[in-house]
């Protein structure tokens, strides 16, 4: 298994800060559309990690 980048690193962070994001978002009652706004930048985070690694070639 390869090093994880500089920039798969900091999707990855991004994604555990969304992820959490998104639970506080739920717990704290916000409205549905800003709890889908952040999921979808974890999802997107995730994807951008995965699609920027280094044998993606």
């Amino acid at each position: 298994m390869a090093k994880p980048t500089p920039l798969q690193f900091r999707n990855i962070l991004v994604a555990l800060l969304a992820a959490a994001g998104f639970v506080w978002s739920i717990v704290a009652g916000l409205p549905w559309w800003v709890s889908a706004i952040i999921g979808c930048a974890c999802v997107l985070s995730l994807a951008s990690a995965y699609l920027n690694r280094p044998d993606a070639g």
